[in-house]
């Protein structure tokens, strides 16, 4: 099967490697003619990856033209960018029949859009799913066991002949909820991060956690997702992978505000997208517009952008939304 990734980020070279182990004919588009250049005279992803081959027959361009045979379509790209890559596709020969997969965790703008709702407003005919779940870019490149969840309207993406190397799925017909799940759990691990760095310890950041798992239930249920879906590997799978890992870019970020907070600052060095604070000020907004209670997305957001609070009343911002209310 012929697969065109748009995204050449760790997430989309780490599932590049693993679909071509699958057997697949891959073409990985890259943002600019400069980063497929890169890579391809290091057979390697040297930003993401050092040290990790990319074998040659998969295919590394900044062209789309592979869109006109492809079986199909895996958008990897960040959220934010996602009604650009759209409404560039439109601009190049694109089967209807072929299935587009969103493997975007994030609001692409500043409104309740998804990235499912951009992709169905700009292609309307084609079948479309989303794949999220706990996914360390750099453990899937070297192909140790993954489970995600796909999700698609009616289950419709569940007959795409889709495999990957190692990796095994669960299926949905919550859209919503899988990419809610993903949304959230950014914002979460903000917090998670900053546990650390503000030594809670183990029993404070898993009760932060818990916390979390029962406000993001709550949240997408508002929100119209089904509460199962946040047990599973989309919800609380994720949120686990991204609060305790130490790749983690958003759980990063967070330690680090408790020692340096200018959270602008540290996302303009930051060469990866940290996805969890751009949407903790637009679910900030969402929620406020809805009238949905969520105080630990408000602390967090509050941390963010408002007067950079001092180290004590960061943890006490955290300490009462964590503990606002007894099991």
């Amino acid at each position: 099967m012929e697969i065109s990734i748009i995204g050449a980020g760790a997430w989309g070279t780490a599932v590049a490697l693993s679909s071509f182990r699958a057997g697949h004919s891959i073409t990985l588009i890259t943002k600019s003619r400069e980063d497929a250049d890169e890579i391809n005279g290091h057979q390697e992803n040297i930003t993401f990856f050092p040290g990790i081959k990319i074998p040659s027959a998969i295919r590394i361009t900044h062209e789309y033209t592979s869109l006109a045979s492809c079986d199909v379509l895996f958008l990897i790209c960040p959220s934010s960018a996602i009604d650009d890559v759209c409404l560039h596709i439109k601009t190049h020969a694109f089967r209807e029949s072929t299935p587009i997969l969103s493997f975007c965790k994030g609001l692409p703008g500043s409104t309740w859009e998804l990235p499912s709702m951009y992709i169905r407003r700009h292609f309307p005919e084609h079948s479309f799913g989303v794949l999220s779940g706990p996914s360390y870019a750099r453990e899937v490149a070297l192909d140790f066991p993954t489970q995600l969840v796909l999700a698609s309207v009616h289950n419709g993406c569940k007959d795409v002949p889709i495999s990957f190397s190692n990796m095994t799925f669960q299926y949905s017909d919550d859209v919503i909820g899988v990419e809610l799940g993903g949304c959230l759990k950014n914002i979460y691990a903000i917090g998670a991060g900053m546990c650390d760095g503000l030594q809670f310890g183990d029993n404070g950041k898993c009760s932060y956690i818990s916390a979390c798992l029962r406000e993001m239930v709550e949240v997408g249920v508002s929100l119209g997702a089904q509460a199962a879906t946040f047990f599973g590997p989309s919800g609380l799978g994720d949120l686990l992978a991204t609060s305790w890992g130490t790749w983690s870019r958003n759980r990063g970020f967070g330690e680090t505000i408790t020692k340096n907070n200018n959270p602008q600052e540290i996302v303009n060095r930051s060469v990866a997208a940290i996805e969890g604070y751009r949407s903790a000020k637009t679910f900030h907004n969402i929620f406020q517009e809805k009238g949905i209670n969520a105080p630990i997305v408000e602390a967090i957001y509050g941390i963010l952008y408002g007067q950079q609070p001092s180290v004590d009343q960061m943890k006490g911002i955290l300490l009462e939304a964590t503990f606002r209310k007894t099991f």
